[in-house]
């Protein structure tokens, strides 16, 4: 392959490599996303920090009881959901449920939102795909 040709398949390539470093990316935001929770079984799980997201993967319910507030209770209304429960007390809180559910909370609560969020999946997508196109035209433009 002589050296100009080299030259014109850099930008495709850079172009292909830059989309597998948003989708590499991509996958470990979302792998740390849902690895981050903490599973509520048999034992209750204390809330102490910021909003809490419950990862519901059944009809499960689970009681949020706060050492100071009403108790609450929380299910879901489709067979597999995912909410995010704001803090109506004050101070720390157990949470128990009759299935297994996967909880986030504070930090970990946000993160998990915004990996499993639409706006983060459509703009992975977006910035895996475009540059796909953007070598696809490259290397049709250089073969032309």
């Amino acid at each position: 392959m002589t050296r100009p040709r080299r030259r014109s398949l850099l930008p495709g390539c850079l172009l292909v490599l830059l989309s597998a470093f948003f989708g590499l990316v991509g996958v470990a935001l979302i792998v740390v996303g849902s690895l981050s929770g903490s599973a509520v079984d048999d034992e209750p799980y204390r809330w102490t920090d910021g909003d809490l997201v419950l990862d519901f993967p059944r009809h499960a319910t689970c009681t949020v009881v706060p050492e100071a507030g009403p108790r609450r209770v929380v299910e879901p209304v489709r067979r597999r959901e995912q909410i995010e429960v704001a803090r109506w007390f004050s101070g720390p809180a157990e949470v128990t449920c009759d299935w297994p559910v996967t909880v986030w909370q504070g930090g970990g609560a946000s993160f998990r939102s915004f990996v499993s969020s639409s706006a983060f999946e459509y703009g992975l997508a977006t910035l895996v795909v475009l540059p796909l196109l953007g070598s696809a035209a490259v290397l049709v433009r250089r073969g032309s």
